[in-house]
């Protein structure tokens, strides 16, 4: 019987290193069961990017194979990133198969909002895509926070077992909740798109819950795509998000980093109030229409894109399209951050890569009266 890596799932093989699954054939004909493949074992030892040999499909394929195993699907998403967390593969599993919805980063929540203010949230915003999911668990894989809720969740609608699909998309935390849920450092956790080869099937201990862990699905329309890799590791919220409130008079222009181009439109007296909300490596700057072009030009402290991904990002395709948003409600920018209106409505031009999806959405984070 093939040896499969423990972290990934892949199958391992000692002939080509520079195939995926690879290990000297030493260490693979070896006694032991558990083993690492050689780019698993260099991401958790040293924090080394190696990318993969697989497509998008690849990846979807596996997460539709392993679906015919599991009697629920435990979906991860990243309540910093909401819309970037999942894409319309994990809607339709999600319309087709009882779920247990998992909430992931509520330590990285400005303004402190309460577990049941988030689920409640999480609740309406699922039902608008036509998801209904049997319970939702609000957790914090980097502190442990709410994990022995999953279990205890699963438990309460199987009480006799099951096998669950964790599924969500790359960078939510599905495989440090995996983790955690075992109590073991098993599965390969990194912040590395694709970390996830193959499906990983895993027993949490004394109990009969079965998880297989699936391969991170790609999302279409992240602006967080369109930029390097290591630029793309900084708009992954990891310690804080930046948060500044604006007040501005017409024409002006706020830049979010070098990717995102917000003019104010609005005319009347009442200046509209927003907050403006991101990883704290983006960089916020408030100017005038010309000197916006002259710092997205030359300025090399408006980041990201860094310098080394600054010149195929200014290749990209850009668009201009107008918004209103009103009071109480977001403008989100997929795989990037949002605005948030305190005092609406808010009415702006948005110069932006044609393909990043721009969303309008009942504000998670309410304006403070």
């Amino acid at each position: 019987m093939s040896k499969k890596c423990i972290g990934c799932g892949i199958e391992l093989q000692g002939e080509n290193p520079n195939f995926n699954g690879y290990l000297p054939t030493s260490v693979l004909e070896g006694p032991s069961k558990e083993l690492l493949c050689q780019r698993c074992f260099k991401i958790k030892n040293y924090g080394q990017y190696i990318p993969t040999k697989m497509s998008k499909e690849d990846y979807k394929n596996e997460v539709r194979k392993s679906l015919k195993e599991a009697d629920v699907a435990i979906p991860v998403f990243d309540i910093i990133d909401f819309e970037g967390s999942f894409n319309d593969e994990i809607l339709d599993i999600l319309r087709e198969m009882d779920s247990i919805v998992v909430i992931n980063k509520l330590d990285l929540i400005p303004d402190q909002k309460h577990p049941s203010e988030v689920a409640d949230w999480v609740k309406k915003r699922l039902a608008e895509e036509g998801v209904a999911p049997l319970d939702i668990a609000i957790v914090s894989s980097k502190n442990g926070y709410g994990i022995n809720g999953i279990f205890k969740k699963v438990k309460h609608f199987y009480p006799d077992g099951a096998t669950a699909l964790v599924l969500g998309v790359t960078n939510v935390g599905k495989s440090s909740i995996i983790n955690k849920l075992i109590g073991a450092k098993r599965v390969t956790v990194s912040k590395f798109p694709g970390t996830t080869l193959k499906s990983v099937k895993t027993e949490i201990p004394f109990s009969k819950i079965t998880l297989i862990d699936t391969p991170g699905l790609i999302p279409e329309g992240r602006f967080s795509d369109f930029v390097c890799q290591e630029c793309n590791q900084t708009l992954i919220p990891a310690n804080e998000i930046s948060r500044k409130t604006y007040k501005v008079q017409k024409d002006r222009v706020i830049l979010i980093g070098g990717m995102i181009q917000v003019k104010v439109l609005n005319d009347d007296d009442l200046k509209p109030i927003f907050a403006l909300y991101a990883s704290k490596d983006v960089t916020f700057h408030e100017t005038n229409i010309e000197k916006a072009k002259e710092l997205l030009e030359k300025a090399d402290f408006i980041t990201p894109p860094c310098s080394k991904c600054k010149a195929d990002f200014d290749k990209i395709e850009k668009s201009t399209v107008e918004y209103t948003v009103e009071t109480g409600e977001e403008l989100v920018f997929k795989g990037l951050g949002w605005i948030s209106v305190k005092r609406g409505p808010l009415k702006v031009e948005i110069l932006a890569p044609k393909d990043g999806d721009i969303i309008v959405r009942d504000a998670f984070i309410k304006p403070k009266r």
